[in-house]
């Protein structure tokens, strides 16, 4: 790896410090591409341009075989580089993106919360690699001048506690259905429910684009489609809604379309975007109960940040006729996997290991839950006046 985005050099803290650099250094920024010059083996004699490989990357093996200390460790190497894996991810997550959050107004009676965010740090898209399970998302708190909670979005008490947008009511990781030709259904399916931080943004920012405005969580984390059919009525903007009895879980209105895998091609009731419908695990079933076992259709690949483009989200809050002044503090926050899906993956571990599948034990336990953390990559706060 080169120096970027910088190392950690001997001296006091520095204003703007990205703060995970160990007790008595502060952080450096270095450009793309540079390297650090030393000794390339025991018997150099000059000095020349070196590589140190470390691998780093934004996720820190959840496996208790990688041992603890090459996790966290406080001391770096002879060019400044941290040796922990923790410190490495953090100084990586901390120069990916910049969010700024402009001057708060209260139109009416509504506040505006306008949020920015650009992607400063990659030449690809964030978040990367597994861009449908990386989660890059918006803590929002506005309180009022008495400090009492006016909105809160995007708050998790845990790390390993799931987002508010949706509600796992159950995830089916057994083999207990089949379809007539012996298929199992509904394996790695999930019954899911809106939570309360459901997005409601416009324009849809699955569907591109750089402005959006309206309420719930900003996730930057992309996903997986699959094509369906409608159950319900569908309106007028060719959107599936539910009829009586089938507003409990988001896949109550739908079932399983034609997919045709060499033309790609599906085969629905509904049309474009419409005839896609968005599941959580990277093989899995329509839900719980129904829906053959298979990778997705679709993916979507434009929640996540571009490099280089501006991307405005505006909350629009009501606050209705009480308070004048308000407190407007937003974090962007980083989690390499959702804590469904490992958790999911463990019991189904646990499973096969009862069924004797796994001679040498799960290949994933609640174990990975302890090593799955939430970063923060910013923090800005501002105030607002009626």
């Amino acid at each position: 790896m080169s120096r970027f985005p910088g190392t950690c050099v001997p001296g006091a803290l520095e204003r703007g410090d990205a703060g995970h650099c160990p007790p008595g250094t502060h952080f450096e920024a270095a450009p793309p591409g540079s390297y650090p010059e030393g000794m390339a083996s025991v018997g150099s004699r000059d000095l020349r341009r070196v590589s140190p490989h470390y691998f780093s990357g934004v996720d820190v093996p959840l496996a208790p075989e990688f041992a603890s200390h090459l996790v966290d460790s406080t001391t770096v190497d002879g060019f400044g580089i941290p040796l922990g894996a923790r410190q490495r991810r953090d100084l990586l997550l901390a120069g990916s993106v910049r969010m700024t959050l402009d001057a708060p107004s209260v139109r009416a009676l509504t506040l505006e919360v306008p949020l920015t965010f650009e992607n400063v740090g990659a030449g690809h898209r964030i978040p990367a690699g597994f861009s449908q399970e990386r989660e890059l998302w918006v803590h929002l708190r506005v309180t009022d001048a008495r400090g009492e909670l006016v909105c809160v979005v995007g708050k998790v008490d845990r790390a390993d506690a799931d987002l508010g947008d949706k509600r796992f009511l159950q995830v089916n990781i057994a083999e207990s259905l089949f379809d007539p030709d012996g298929r199992p259904l509904g394996v790695f399916g999930a019954d899911v429910a809106d939570g309360p931080d459901v997005p409601r943004w416009s324009p849809d920012p699955a569907l591109g684009g750089t402005e959006f405005a309206g309420l719930g969580l900003i996730n930057f984390q992309n996903g997986f489609l699959r094509c369906v059919v409608c159950l319900g009525t569908i309106d007028s903007s060719g959107r599936c809604q539910p009829l009586p009895g089938q507003e409990g879980t988001r896949a109550d209105r739908y079932a399983d379309g034609g997919y045709d895998i060499d033309t790609g091609v599906c085969s629905s009731n509904l049309t474009r975007e419409h005839a896609l419908f968005e599941t959580y695990f990277p093989v899995g079933s329509l839900d719980a109960r129904r829906g053959v076992l298979k990778a997705p259709d679709a993916i979507i690949d434009t929640r996540s940040l571009p490099p280089g483009v501006p991307i405005r989200y505006t909350y629009r809050l009501p606050v209705g006729r009480g308070g004048d002044r308000f407190r407007v503090e937003a974090q962007l926050l980083f989690r390499a996997f959702p804590p469904f899906l490992l958790k999911a993956f463990a019991d189904y571990e646990a499973l096969q290991d009862r069924r004797g599948l796994r001679p040498r034990g799960p290949l994933i336990d609640a174990r990975a839950l302890d090593r799955l953390e939430v970063v923060e990559l910013a923090k800005v706060t501002r105030e607002a006046q009626r």
